[in-house]
């Protein structure tokens, strides 16, 4: 394969390619070329096999792997022989691609409440600043935890000037110490909300979520404007949108 090759090639060659930014550049630039072959040549797979499961595997993958969008996703689907989508799979995939299509850039964010470390119901619509930021986190999300002093650095530069951040917790039953603990360690003196039900909660249902950290970035009317943005990323949006 094309790719492995590369990436063996690269690994060996790592400490003298990291110092030069033209080989860097070079290999970032044929690994998106290599990587938009590939997902052509799976979409051409989907749209001539609309009669097999093949499809649906490969429009599986596609879609949890993010390499299409969720609209090119839904029009590959809506292509597939009606029998197909009848399968288990195909009618599995049909609601994963629904409920991604509720949460797409350009959606309205779906609301939602949830209590508040104080046991109060705080809803989506209540906690909504010029920009707002839904954060899915958890305390024993090590990654999550990485990323939270970028996160606060955001905050506390950007609240005054209309962000708001609502983080959501996926932290477990029976753990609400851990959760309210790794706020204050953290300095998270946003709003928060969990339901403590872990990948089951009723908010991370919702919003399809598989991994964490993960963020919806919103506009004062709660649409969301871009989501899975992190470190510099999140930054260069939020200053795009406030400064």
């Amino acid at each position: 394969m094309k790719m492995q090759k590369m990436v063996e090639e690269y690994q060996k060659e790592t400490p003298n390619i990291r110092q030069n930014p033209a080989i860097m550049k070079e290999i970032q630039d044929k690994q998106k070329e290599l990587q938009e072959a590939n997902v052509s040549t799976f979409k051409k797979m989907v749209e001539e096999n609309p009669n097999s499961l093949v499809a649906v595997l490969i429009l599986s993958d596609m879609t949890n792997g993010k390499t299409i969008s969720t609209k090119e996703a839904k029009d590959l689907y809506d292509g597939l022989d009606e029998k197909i989508k009848n399968t288990q799979m195909g009618e599995q995939l049909g609601k994963t691609l629904k409920d991604a299509s509720a949460t797409a850039i350009g959606s309205k964010a779906p609301e939602f409440s949830a209590p508040t470390p104080e046991g109060e119901q705080l809803a989506l619509s209540d906690a909504l600043g010029k920009v707002t930021i839904i954060d899915f986190w958890a305390s024993w999300c090590k990654p999550c935890r990485i990323e939270n002093p970028n996160v606060v650095k955001l905050y506390n530069e950007y609240h005054e000037k209309g962000l708001n951040i609502l983080g959501v917790s996926l932290d477990k039953t029976g753990q609400k110490d851990k959760w309210l603990k790794a706020i204050e360690d953290d300095g998270l003196t946003w709003q928060h909300v969990s339901n403590l039900q872990y990948w089951q909660g009723p908010i991370a249902q919702l919003y399809g979520i598989r991994s964490i950290p993960a963020t919806y970035i919103l506009d004062e009317n709660g649409v969301i404007i871009a989501k899975d943005l992190r470190g510099e990323s999140l930054r260069a949006k939020v200053s795009e949108l406030l400064d």
